[in-house]
């Protein structure tokens, strides 16, 4: 069993890490993954140099581990209101709606995504577990007729990529939003009138947590 000082002292480590990942999100969504931004980093999250290197040693790393924050953080979001969904249809457009919706409500993670390109989703948890999870299932039930799996996963994660890239320029509609959903229920073999069903459903609204690193 840990004893006191060892919680506090992992507690804080966390939350420095944290402070760290959320100044990096800063920092990357207006500069991109290219950019050498450790210095802006240290800057903007007001650390010293010793202790940014006690976590992150590389521009490479920190961004990938950014990138798993942000997909984590979408998940927290989104993923409570896509499975309460009927079906993996449902879910795959309930789960495009309200991503579009998030960036919307947090332009940052628009800008984030647009700058970082596929790296900026190609890691945690949305691209490694949800969307196949859905995809996998929506072929398991005969609701997706593509074949390929992998192309699948490619026309729901290489739209939405550019749809945040859209947003990051200019105002969308919340009719792009559906019309974005249906058209990729579309792409993976729903039928078109029922795509159109699926993505004009009145989905639940999000809610951003009050610390979120998105806001």
């Amino acid at each position: 069993m840990k004893d006191h000082r060892t919680i506090v002292a992992e507690e804080r480590r966390q939350r420095m890490r944290a402070r760290l990942l959320k100044g990096a999100f800063q920092v990357l969504s207006q500069y991109g993954s290219e950019a050498k931004v450790i210095d802006k980093v240290i800057k903007t999250a007001g650390v010293s140099r010793g202790t940014f290197y006690n976590y992150f040693k590389t521009n490479e790393e920190l961004f990938a581990e950014v990138s798993r924050a942000v997909s984590n953080e979408i998940i927290r979001i989104v993923d409570p209101i896509v499975v309460q969904q009927r079906d993996p249809a449902a879910r795959i457009a309930c789960g495009l709606v309200l991503v579009l919706r998030l960036a919307k409500r947090a332009p940052i993670l628009a800008h984030f995504v647009a700058r970082g390109g596929p790296l900026a989703m190609g890691v945690g948890n949305v691209a490694t577990e949800v969307v196949p999870r859905e995809i996998r299932a929506g072929r398991a039930s005969g609701h997706f007729t593509i074949a390929d799996e992998e192309l699948a996963f490619d026309l729901v994660l290489g739209p939405i990529i550019m749809a945040f890239h859209r947003i990051a320029q200019s105002e969308i509609s919340e009719a792009y939003s559906t019309q974005f959903a249906q058209n990729v229920l579309q792409a993976l073999g729903v039928e078109p009138r029922l795509a159109k069903e699926y993505a004009s459903v009145d989905f639940a609204d999000i809610e951003l947590p009050e610390h979120s690193m998105l806001i």
